[in-house]
């Protein structure tokens, strides 16, 4: 009998979290990593998985999308999206509420291939009737503080958070009182908050004023008016301080909410985002997100390190969502693993504002291990 299910072999493992960068085979069993060590026989595992030329990871975790629920009348499947982009946990930030989770937990969650997690909409029914009038309009009518607080303590292993749009182009009237509503829940529950910034009002300082330690800001680099650059081009203070503070800034791509302007600024100052994520759903899948490799391409090609590029979609995101046996390559930790490659070539990338960037290389899934089993093997046409 093998001494492992699998060996991941020749490959340069990248490990955030523990500050590792080399070549490195990866043993399997039970689901779990069982052996990391620089060279491993792959006649002692069920099956051997080469890697020679491509880095080893974590499991990617995509802090910000949309799966399995509609959003805009369409869903988008995780088990279509996920394992071809490495991605083996998801966050579905802020599609359902307390009126709809229990379906999302009884439909979705239990044949999902990665492991989906939840930031709760503080508006009870989440987004299956964004915009008018049922946002823009009546937002903060659907909050049930108290309905959202039992949601939250009944499944507690799913729902990691709370969402709140806090922008008036989405929720009228509503974006403060239901950021103080969150807060309020939040506090009671133990979880942090992730805002949706884009548009003011209100004012960005007004809304960040409201977060504490371990809230999130997603959207971080949108090019509109509640961007953290202010007036001068420079990031405000008021976001300066909200990180001191330990608030967290979130990509969240999406369809328009990130400006290669804005980032190259904000990195320029040394400013860089805690978390990559894609803000996927079916109105970015074909563009200009397309998925997480190529949202991590993104920072590669502004110039951010390779390495720090995984911790933002690895330990980071892990972190984030205080489920810190993710995003990490050890000995006993689940066996969630990420192959990629980074191929050559000129590959045009383009932001929410349609401004292009040319590459010279883009990271690309070659196969994607979600706990011990090969769940995608990238075949070449």
């Amino acid at each position: 009998m093998a001494r492992y299910d699998l060996v991941i072999r020749g490959g340069e493992v990248i490990d955030p979290a523990r500050s590792f960068r080399g070549r490195a085979d990866i043993a399997v069993r039970d689901g779990r990593i069982a052996a990391i060590a620089p060279e491993l026989p792959a006649a002692e595992a069920a099956r051997a998985l080469e890697a020679t030329g491509c880095f080893v990871t974590p499991g990617l975790i995509d802090l910000h999308t949309h799966l399995g629920f509609e959003l805009h009348t369409e869903v988008v499947k995780a088990n279509d999206v996920c394992p071809p982009a490495g991605v083996t946990a998801a966050v579905d930030m802020g599609s359902t509420g307390a009126f709809t989770f229990s379906w999302y937990r009884e439909r979705v969650l239990p044949s999902a291939t990665p492991r989906l997690y939840a930031f709760i909409n503080i508006a009870s029914l989440g987004t299956i009737a964004i915009h008018r009038p049922y946002y823009v309009e009546r937002y903060g009518r659907y909050i049930d503080e108290e309905d959202t607080a039992r949601t939250i303590a009944e499944n507690r292993a799913a729902i990691k958070g709370i969402k709140v749009f806090a922008t008036s182009a989405m929720t009228g009237e509503w974006p403060l009182p239901a950021l103080d509503a969150a807060r309020r829940v939040a506090d009671a529950t133990g979880v942090p908050i992730a805002v949706h910034v884009s548009a003011a009002p209100p004012a960005l300082d007004e809304v960040l004023a409201r977060l504490q330690a371990g809230d999130i800001v997603t959207h971080c680099l949108n090019p509109h008016s509640q961007q953290i650059l202010g007036a001068d081009g420079h990031v405000l203070p008021a976001v300066r301080a909200a990180r001191e503070r330990g608030v967290r800034f979130d990509v969240g791509h999406g369809a328009g909410s990130f400006s290669f302007a804005v980032a190259r600024r904000a990195l320029d100052e040394g400013f860089l985002p805690d978390t990559i994520s894609t803000d996927l759903y079916y109105a970015n899948i074909n563009g200009p997100v397309w998925d997480l490799p190529t949202t991590m391409t993104k920072f590669l090609a502004l110039g951010m390190p390779l390495e720090e590029v995984v911790r933002r979609v690895t330990c980071n995101a892990a972190d984030a969502l205080g489920e810190t046996a993710l995003g990490r390559l050890a000995v006993g930790a689940p066996a969630d693993i990420a192959v990629l490659s980074l191929r050559e070539g000129a590959f045009t990338l383009v932001d929410s504002r349609k401004e292009t960037l040319t590459s010279p290389s883009r990271l690309v899934c070659e196969a994607t291990v979600q706990g011990g089993e090969l769940v995608y093997e990238r075949e070449e046409a």
